[in-house]
C-alpha cells in the first residue's frame, strides 16, 4: 500500500504552531478513519498518525468474495531545527521517522529521514518539507511540499505544491484571514478544495476542515491545539518591538545622514549653476542680436537674480518690444500714405493683438478706423482687411512652423477658419507632435520619465495624439522621485546647458512641492525664458 494514507489531505493543513500540541480526528469514506497528533516546541516538529480501514473484501483467484479483513497504518516523524521556529530569517532541520502497516496478515515497516526549511521573512513565510525518504520491507512514498505565504495585515495568501513519489502531483492556493477570535481559510487545488475555520479561546484553538475531492468523496477533520508559554510569547513581542524601534532609530539616523549629504550636494550644484548663469550674462553683453541676448539673460536670471541682471532684462525687453512696436506703427503710416487702407487696417489689428493696452497702438487703431469709415467703400475695405488679417496670421503661423515654434503656431492656427492651407500646416504640426512622441519613447527606454513626460506634454499642446495621451498616463505612473531629487537633476542639467531638461525636472519639483519657494522661483524664471505655457 506504500503508506499512502500519510498524504491524504490538503496543503492548507500544514500549520506550525510553536509550543503547542494538536489532536485531530479525520473521517474519509465509509470504514476509513485516521487520528493525528502534532506537537512543536521552539526547535522540534513532531507528527504521529494512525489510520485504519475496515470491511475490505477478500476474494479468491476466481473473484469470489471469501471474507473480509482490516488494515492498520501508523507513522511518526520528527524534525529538529537549528533555530527557533519563531526566529526571523531562514532555519533548517532534519530528523528520523518510522512507518508501519498491517494489511490482512502482512506487516510492512520502513525507517525514514525527514527535512524542513522554514523562512520567516518580512512580508510572509516559506515552508519546504521533504518527508519519508527511507527504506524497509517496502519503499515508503516520499513527499515534497513547498509553500509560500505573503502576509498582509490579518490575511495570508500564497501557492503550494505537493509531489508524491515520482508522478503524483497536487498544487493550489491558500487564503486565510483572521477575524478577531475566528480564523477562516480556503484552499482549492488540483485534487480537492478545502474550506476550514478555527476559533481561539485562551490557549485552545478548535478547528474544523471540510475537503471535497474531485473524484467524488469528501473528508471531515476536527480537532484542537493547546498552546503554552503565553508569557514567553509576550516577552518575545516586547523584544520584537525593541528590535523594530532600534531599526527605526537606525533608519532615521541614516535618513538624516542622507539629508545632510543631499544638502551639501545641492549647495555645491547651486554654486556651479550661479557660475554658469554669470557666464551667460557675459555672453549676453557681447551679443549683437537683442533677442538672443534677452533669452540668455532670462535663462541666467534663474540663478543670477542680482539687480544688475534684472535691469538689463527690463532694458532689453523695452528695447525689443519698442523696436517691434515702432516698426509696426511706421508700416501702418506708410500704408495709409499710399492709400492701402485695407492693408493698414489689417496691420493695425495685428499690432492691437500684440499690444492691446499700449496707448500709441490704441491711438493708431482709432485713427485708422476713422479714416476707413470715412471712405465710401468702407465695408469693402473692412472685409478686405479682415481677409488680409487672416492671411497675415496664417503667414505668421507658417513662419513659426518653419522656426520650430510649434506650440505658438498651433495656438494661432486654432483661431483661424479651416481651409487647405490650415490643413496643410496642421499636418505638419501632427508630424512634429509625432516626433516629440518618438523622443519621449527614447527617454522612456532610458527610464528618464521626467523628460519623457515633458515631450509628451509638448506633443499634446501641438496636436492631440491618442498615443501621446496613453504614454503620458503610463509615464506619470512611473514617476516616483521626490521633489529634491528632481531639483538636483535640474541643477545638473542647467549647468550643462540642457535648459529644456532642467525645466522638465524643475517643473516636477515644483509640482511635487509647490510651497517650496526656491523651486517655484526657478520654475517660473525658466518658464518665462523658454516661453513655455
Amino acid at each position: 500500500m506504500g503508506f499512502v494514507f500519510w498524504y491524504l489531505g490538503n496543503g492548507a493543513e500544514y500549520a506550525l504552531h510553536p509550543r503547542s500540541v494538536g489532536i485531530y480526528h479525520r473521517e474519509y469514506f465509509v470504514g476509513f478513519r485516521q487520528e493525528e497528533i502534532t506537537f512543536t516546541t521552539d526547535r522540534l516538529i513532531g507528527t504521529l498518525k494512525a489510520g485504519y480501514l475496515t470491511g475490505i473484501q477478500r476474494t479468491d483467484e476466481n473473484g469470489n468474495v471469501v471474507g473480509d479483513y482490516d488494515a492498520v497504518f501508523t507513522g511518526a516523524n520528527l524534525i529538529f531545527m537549528n533555530a527557533p521556529l519563531r526566529a526571523e530569517g531562514w532555519s533548517f532541520g532534519v530528523g528520523p521517522g518510522v512507518l508501519t502497516s498491517r494489511i490482512y496478515n502482512y506487516i510492512d515497516y520502513a525507517l525514514t529521514l525527514n527535512a524542513a526549511v522554514i523562512g520567516n521573512l518580512k512580508g510572509g513565510n516559506v515552508l519546504i518539507l521533504l518527508q519519508n525518504i527511507g527504506y524497509g520491507r517496502v519503499l515508503p512514498t516520499p513527499e515534497l511540499y513547498i509553500r509560500g505565504l505573503s502576509r498582509n495585515n490579518n490575511f495570508q495568501f500564497g501557492p503550494f505544491l505537493r509531489l508524491f513519489g515520482d508522478r503524483d502531483i497536487d498544487g493550489g492556493f491558500i487564503f486565510s484571514g483572521n477575524f478577531s477570535l475566528l480564523s477562516m481559510r480556503v484552499s482549492p487545488s488540483l485534487k480537492n478544495a478545502l474550506v476550514g475555520m478555527s476559533v481561539e479561546v485562551g490557549p485552545f484553538t478548535f478547528a474544523y476542515d471540510y475537503s471535497y475531492y474531485w473524484i467524488g468523496y469528501s473528508t471531515h477533520r476536527i480537532g484542537f491545539n493547546i498552546s503554552w508559554g503565553k508569557q514567553q510569547t509576550l516577552e518575545e513581542k516586547i523584544k520584537e518591538h525593541e528590535r523594530k524601534l532600534t531599526e527605526h532609530e537606525k533608519k532615521i539616523a541614516s535618513q538624516e545622514k542622507e539629508i545632510r549629504r543631499l544638502k551639501g550636494k545641492i549647495e555645491k550644484l547651486e554654486m556651479q549653476a550661479r557660475t554658469y548663469a554669470r557666464n551667460l550674462v557675459k555672453q549676453a553683453e557681447e551679443e549683437d542680436d537683442p533677442n538672443i541676448a534677452l533669452q540668455k539673460l532670462e535663462i541666467a536670471y534663474a540663478f543670477d537674480t542680482t539687480l544688475d541682471v534684472q535691469r538689463k532684462i527690463i532694458a532689453l525687453k523695452e528695447r525689443v518690444v519698442e523696436k517691434r512696436k515702432l516698426s509696426g506703427i511706421r508700416r501702418v503710416d506708410v500704408l495709409l500714405k499710399n492709400g492701402l487702407y485695407s492693408e493698414a487696417l489689417a496691420s493695425t489689428l495685428l499690432l492691437l493683438e500684440e499690444f492691446p493696452d499700449d496707448p500709441e497702438v490704441l491711438k493708431l487703431y482709432r485713427k485708422v478706423k476713422r479714416i476707413v469709415e470715412a471712405r465710401k467703400n468702407a465695408e469693402k475695405i473692412k472685409k478686405k482687411a479682415e481677409k488680409k488679417y487672416t492671411e497675415s496670421k496664417m503667414e505668421r503661423a507658417k513662419k513659426l512652423v518653419e522656426e520650430g515654434r510649434y506650440v505658438e503656431a498651433a495656438r494661432i492656427l486654432n483661431t483661424l477658419p479651416t481651409d487647405a492651407e490650415k490643413i496643410r500646416l496642421m499636418n505638419r504640426l501632427r508630424s512634429a507632435a509625432q516626433r516629440y512622441v518618438e523622443m519621449a519613447r527614447g527617454y522612456i527606454k532610458k527610464e528618464d520619465w521626467t523628460r519623457a513626460k515633458y515631450y509628451l506634454e509638448k506633443s499634446l499642446k501641438i496636436y492631440p495624439l491618442t498615443e501621446a495621451t496613453a504614454l503620458l498616463s503610463y509615464v506619470e505612473g512611473k514617476m516616483k522621485k521626490s521633489a529634491h531629487l528632481h531639483y538636483i537633476k535640474a541643477l545638473e542639467l542647467y549647468q550643462k546647458g540642457d535648459i529644456v531638461g532642467a525645466f522638465a525636472h524643475i517643473k516636477e519639483a515644483h509640482l511635487l512641492d509647490p510651497k517650496n519657494e526656491r523651486y517655484r522661483n526657478v520654475y517660473f524664471r525658466l518658464k518665462t525664458a523658454l516661453k513655455e505655457d
